[in-house]
């Protein structure tokens, strides 16, 4: 399966003694030789742990190993629980929590049951013993807990039984969470006057809006994309969402297919390739009967992790991928993916009031990174599914495949968001702050040598700065014939000195 060696123990087993098909959790496990051994590769760890780790034969106490050194993998679980003969696992199950009903993992493994199928185990409440965390906050970022106190489990998930995102406390997010942006972010603010605040906002918006649309490869005209900027404008002072608001705000950014609700039909990331426009398929997102329960766990979860004032770009980060996950639209996902993220971060507080943080215009210069970060999830899970495609280029599913999109691992999307982040603030913020405060400096310069109108003098600056600092005589040509060899060069020197970009130092 997914381990070269060794006697598969814990979720491995599960996996491949019930033949489960599910994207492979963060961590696989096998027993051999005398000496613990982990192994990395595309994210994800293949540990072999020495013999005497090995759980026995029982199902549960395999299920139990992997609560205890693997994690929670709602997806294995879920599986697993639909896969098994139910009578017998439930007589199993049961009689090995009897044997043992105040143990921390056999009380997770309980509620976890009971919590991902519905079904009541013929068993009485437990009554004594302390309460425990169902997700182990130092392994992972958790919501406010609700207890059961059936369990005596404190459920402290991210989302519920129709959608539960799950991030993992990495270190790599832990010393992000140690650089306090948002704080970082604020000095910056503090560090300029009110008015470059007041006319650096347009710019911002509107290399957002630019940016976000050519992920897409479109080019917005004047009227979408000014519906762009006025959405992102008024994202803030919606107190929360629903799907009302999504096909509100998906009206909005669309050019022809506006839709009254979720789709309803099938749909699917792919190009058309050879002679006869061939479908190849990228990602497909769950069937569309299932894209009503998926957005409702979707909310349900953003509002739970606002609650909870889950770090803002982990947040961010499991919502906005989730939704594009889903693609609940036939058009706009991607654009209305990136809004999510503004969304959620300045309702957190982490964005500077009235301001935005231009994150498209780093994911647009990483689309690489981007890509990749998207094909984490898609590229396992395209392995999975059993789908057709037929001569008009219309997608039909076979089987079901709602399990997928429900318990994604968004670990991985939160690292690169914060990585995003990061340089968004200390290059694309900054930059734009420090740009509007020279061009306040360079202005009176440019209108000593010739008065020209707002919209001819900043097309000038545009068109020397797309040409290393100098007017194309092509541009000169059509747009200022009338200005003398002196005045072109003069006015070339003033942006070369005040408004020529400055060289960044490179991003790992």
């Amino acid at each position: 399966m997914f381990l070269s060696r060794g006697i598969p123990i814990g979720y491995a087993k599960a996996i491949a003694d019930h033949r489960l098909d599910v994207v492979p959790p963060h961590q696989l496990s096998a027993c051999a030789g005398s000496v613990k051994h982990v192994r990395s590769s595309n994210g994800r760890e293949f540990v072999t742990y020495p013999s005497s780790y090995d759980p026995g034969p029982a199902l549960c106490d395999h299920l139990e190993f992997a609560l205890k050194h693997e994690g929670i993998s709602l997806e294995v679980l879920a599986a697993l629980f639909r896969a098994v003969n139910q009578g017998p696992f439930e007589d199993e199950l049961s009689r090995h929590i009897q044997a043992r009903p105040t143990g921390q993992n056999t009380r997770r493994l309980w509620f976890l049951y009971e919590f991902l199928t519905g079904r009541r185990l013929p068993l009485e409440d437990v009554t004594t013993g302390n309460y425990v965390e169902l997700l182990d906050p130092k392994r992972y970022y958790t919501a406010a807990p609700i207890k059961s106190r059936r369990h005596r489990v404190r459920d402290n998930l991210l989302g519920n039984v129709d959608l539960c995102p799950m991030v993992r406390r990495t270190p790599i997010l832990q010393e992000f969470e140690a650089k306090r942006l948002a704080n970082e972010a604020a000095l910056i603010v503090q560090s300029y006057d009110v008015d470059a605040l007041r006319r650096a906002v347009d710019y911002l918006y509107t290399k957002e809006t630019r940016s976000s649309f050519n992920i897409e490869r479109e080019t917005p005209s004047q009227q979408r994309a000014a519906r762009f900027v006025s959405l992102l404008r008024e994202l803030p002072a919606w107190e929360s969402l629903d799907e009302a608001a999504l096909v509100h705000m998906q009206n909005v950014i669309v050019e022809r297919f506006a839709e009254k609700g979720y789709r309803e039909e099938q749909n699917y990331v792919g190009e058309s390739v050879g002679v006869g426009l061939r479908q190849r398929v990228h990602f497909i997102p769950p069937q569309r009967k299932m894209v009503p329960r998926l957005m409702a766990g979707l909310l349900s979860s953003l509002d739970r992790m606002m609650a909870s004032s889950v770090d803002p770009i982990v947040h961010a980060a499991a919502i906005s991928f989730g939704f594009v996950f889903i693609h609940p639209f036939e058009d706009g996902n991607g654009r209305l993916h990136r809004l999510l993220i503004h969304y959620i971060l300045s309702r957190a507080g982490f964005t500077p009031q009235g301001l935005i943080f231009p994150i498209s215009a780093v994911m647009l210069q990483r689309k690489d990174q981007y890509d990749a970060c998207l094909e984490s999830f898609s590229k396992p899970l395209m392995k999975l599914i059993d789908y057709a495609v037929n001569e008009k280029g219309l997608l039909t599913v076979k089987g079901k495949t709602s399990g997928f999109y429900r318990y994604v691992d968004f670990t991985r999307m939160a690292e690169d968001l914060y990585r995003w982040t990061e340089e968004t603030i200390r290059t694309e913020f900054r930059d734009e702050l420090d740009f509007v405060v020279r061009y306040r400096e360079a202005r009176p310069k440019l209108d000593g040598i010739v008065e020209m109108p707002d919209t001819l003098r900043n097309r000038f600056v545009q068109f020397c700065l797309q040409n290393g600092g100098h007017l194309s005589k092509q541009k000169r040509t059509r747009y200022f014939s009338n200005l003398t060899d002196k005045e072109v060069h003069a006015l070339e020197k003033v942006v070369q000195k005040y408004l020529m970009p400055r060289a960044k130092a490179p991003v790992a």
